[in-house]
């Protein structure tokens, strides 16, 4: 169950489309574009992103392409144990990820 501040920073996801409502995985990707984890819905994985990184405010969010997307969190440090305070991170679905020739089977940092 999300604690207040979770519910507060929550972004709601495009509305899903015919292509996007399959049942294949989200990849959640660091500016280095390291996979942290995998997630079975676009949701879910930006759930995972907010939570891993502390993040105390969505900046924005920009739609790369169909099924990718970019975005910009701001993480409180002192309480993520992280230096900077500024992440990016990039969720793209398992197509996504095979047409920017990425390779889906890699194991993520954080399964």
């Amino acid at each position: 169950m999300p604690t207040d501040k979770e519910a507060s920073i929550s972004i709601t996801p495009p509305p899903a489309t015919a292509e996007e409502s399959s049942d294949q995985p989200w990849y959640v990707y660091d500016r280095h574009l390291d996979l942290l984890h995998v997630a079975k819905t676009l949701a879910e994985a930006e759930a995972w992103a907010i939570q891993h990184w502390a993040v105390v405010e969505v900046a924005d969010r920009e739609q790369v392409e169909e099924n990718d997307y970019w975005y910009l969190l701001f993480a409180a440090p002192e309480e993520a144990g992280y230096a900077s305070r500024d992440y990016q991170a990039r969720i793209a679905r398992r197509d996504r990820v095979i047409a920017m020739s990425g390779d889906p089977d890699t194991p993520p940092r954080f399964p």
